[in-house]
């Protein structure tokens, strides 16, 4: 390792953040969360992604159940707050017909080193959910993503309960473990 990075290596979290405050506004706003329905297509299309944590996901994980979809990176600071809550919501809804998926995106936006920062950040996060990857190839279906962490809930029809999506500048970095469990609830 180079004096360089030995040097940069504890100022990345922090220069994670001030790359998000200084970046540009989204595009566009929030999306109409009505009108993202986890159907056929949505689901298939998550199918098809690689597991990264757990066994392959299944279309049978995603019909008549409460799914609970966290996209995330593993260079974003809030997605860390944010896989402990998923994993409460697991374990708090573990007997229920409730499905806890995350879905990483946006994991070449810092390339340098992005497996091993990836695989680290699992390790870590402890997931008690499966978790697949190469998550831009749907993001466009949920939203379009452009945003993390961003969290939906959908009903047993496949509705939406809710739609997180961090905000730029937002003082609220991710959902709550109280906002996630009274939608998980409300959507049984």
């Amino acid at each position: 390792m180079t004096w360089s990075r030995t040097l940069l290596r504890p100022l990345f979290p922090a220069l994670v953040v001030m790359a998000a405050i200084l970046s540009p506004p989204a595009m566009a706003e929030s999306p109409d969360s009505s009108a993202i329905v986890l159907d056929a297509p949505r689901r298939a299309a998550l199918v098809e992604l690689p597991p990264l944590v757990r066994k392959q996901l299944r279309e049978t994980h995603l019909v008549d159940r409460v799914v609970v979809i966290g996209f995330f990176a593993s260079w974003c600071p809030p997605c860390r707050p944010e896989f402990e809550t998923l994993n409460a919501i697991r374990r708090e809804f573990a007997h229920e017909d409730v499905e806890v998926l995350a879905v990483n995106i946006f994991e070449d936006h810092f390339k340098q080193d992005a497996e091993a920062r990836l695989s680290s950040f699992l390790i870590e996060a402890s997931p008690l959910f499966k978790v697949v990857g190469e998550g831009e190839r749907v993001a466009e279906l949920f939203g379009p993503v452009t945003r993390i962490p961003t969290t939906i809930v959908f009903a047993r029809d496949g509705r939406p309960a809710m739609h997180f999506v961090h905000k730029q500048g937002a003082d609220k970095t991710h959902a709550s473990l109280d906002e996630l469990r009274a939608a998980v609830a409300a959507a049984l």
